[in-house]
């Protein structure tokens, strides 16, 4: 993901981005002197300053109407051009309808295809996946397995037959079909559930399906999208 557009409203700083890999909600309180959107076009660029900045340091972005970004803290800033097309916002209505369809049916289902699989997960257990590219490679077929009988969120990284790595993790609260369900993702997946904060985390799901994770005291909604489903 190259750019990110983000809403300055009511003391929130939310940002919304919907990609053919996964869509991402999140916001964070902030102190907001003037409404609007913000537009990074270089995220990277972005990302890599404020990562050099000393641990919690107070940032600043401040961009006028149309204009150039400028990302400030204390004496140090970082001005970046903006952009009238932001390539992860341009399907974020279209998610933006389908996710305010999930939650006013209870996530019972998703773009009219039933969630049967439901539970509840610790985010820091999904944190494990952080050090499969280290250990077995990159850009491997991830395929996960959500099990009823043993209430286990089973994350398989890697080619049958040649080095893997597995995660299983805990599910509270474990509901769904007597068989197990699965689905395979792309490479991208650890990358993706690194986002979610710290905290308990529901899980929806179904077989060859998209895998939801929903933040249960955070304003924070991640969707994966299953490579094999619709």
């Amino acid at each position: 993901m190259g750019d990110l557009r983000l809403k300055a409203h009511q003391m929130r700083l939310s940002g919304t981005v919907a990609l053919p890999t996964h869509m991402l909600h999140t916001s964070v309180s902030a102190d907001i002197t003037d409404s609007g959107s913000i537009v990074i076009a270089d995220l990277h660029k972005a990302l890599t300053f404020i990562k050099s900045l000393p641990k919690d340091s107070m940032i600043t972005l401040w961009q006028p109407k149309d204009s150039t970004l400028r990302i400030i803290s204390g004496k140090t800033s970082l001005n970046l051009p903006t952009t009238d097309y932001v390539h992860s916002f341009k399907s974020v209505s279209k998610a933006k309808a389908l996710l305010n369809e999930a939650e006013s049916n209870h996530w019972k289902t998703w773009a009219g295809r039933a969630l049967t699989c439901y539970g509840k997960v610790n985010s820091e257990d999904l944190f494990q996946v952080k050090s499969s590219e280290k250990i077995i490679g990159k850009d491997l077929p991830i395929e996960c397995e959500f099990d009823t009988n043993s209430a286990m969120w089973t994350i398989n990284i890697g080619n049958k037959g040649g080095a893997r790595m597995s995660v299983g993790i805990d599910i509270e609260d474990c509901d769904g079909p007597p068989e197990p369900c699965t689905s395979i993702f792309g490479g991208w997946l650890p990358h993706a559930l690194l986002t979610i904060p710290s905290g308990t985390v529901e899980l929806y799901t179904a077989n060859d399906f998209v895998a939801i994770f929903r933040h249960t005291t955070k304003d924070h909604v991640l969707l994966v999208m299953d490579k094999r489903g619709d």
